[in-house]
């Protein structure tokens, strides 16, 4: 089994969905979604400004390396990304990624949400929106009210697992920060058979 943890507002948990979905596929093993919801946060790229400080610049240029590298990734994933994620609160979709994974339906919603959240047709913050996806992959009955306690639960749970960073993946008691460790997963998964993936 692949544990993923990711959150719907993470460029990097975007570009990490499909090779995940795909590994998982080719090899025949389940997904255990874990979406978990970060912090809204600003993910744009500022402006250069004559007086920026020396750590002001270094971070502008950091920002603008990884948002080329995000576009590059999209582009070849044939993503369409529409819009950025900033003070976007992904903790309802998440709860709503909970509730489609009891339904049997996990992988629809994230396909959906991550699709069309980032294509810029998604609100994911709007309860009414989400309960109208998951009524559609057949998951009725969605509470948009009530979700916080569980949802905070969940949360500490795969914290407690060693997820601080998303996405990450939970493979036979180990744990790999970012899509970058899909090959040594992949041979771990098929029994490491020959010298790993260094």
């Amino acid at each position: 089994m692949i544990g993923f943890a990711f959150d719907y507002i993470s460029t990097a948990s975007l570009l990490a969905f499909a090779p995940t979905r795909a590994l998982a596929d080719e090899l025949g093993v389940p997904i255990e979604w874990l979406p978990v919801p970060g912090n809204a946060r600003s993910t744009g790229v500022g402006a250069k400004r004559a007086d920026e400080s020396v750590s002001e610049r270094h971070s502008r240029v950091r920002a603008e390396y990884v948002a080329m590298d995000v576009a590059r990734y999209a582009r070849w994933q044939g993503i369409e990304i529409n819009r950025d994620a900033n003070g976007v609160d992904p903790a309802l979709a998440c709860a709503g990624g909970l509730w489609a994974d009891r339904h049997g339906v996990a992988r629809a919603y994230h396909q959906k949400v991550f699709t069309e959240f980032w294509a810029g047709g998604l609100d994911i913050e709007d309860g009414a929106t989400l309960r109208s996806v998951l009524d559609g992959l057949g998951a009725p009955g969605f509470d948009d009210e009530g979700f916080e306690a569980p949802l905070a639960a969940h949360k500490a749970s795969v914290e407690g697992r060693g997820v601080h960073t998303l996405p990450t993946y939970l493979v036979e008691e180990q744990v790999f920060v970012g899509r970058a460790h899909l090959p040594m997963i992949r041979w771990l998964l098929q029994g490491r058979d020959g010298p790993g993936p260094l």
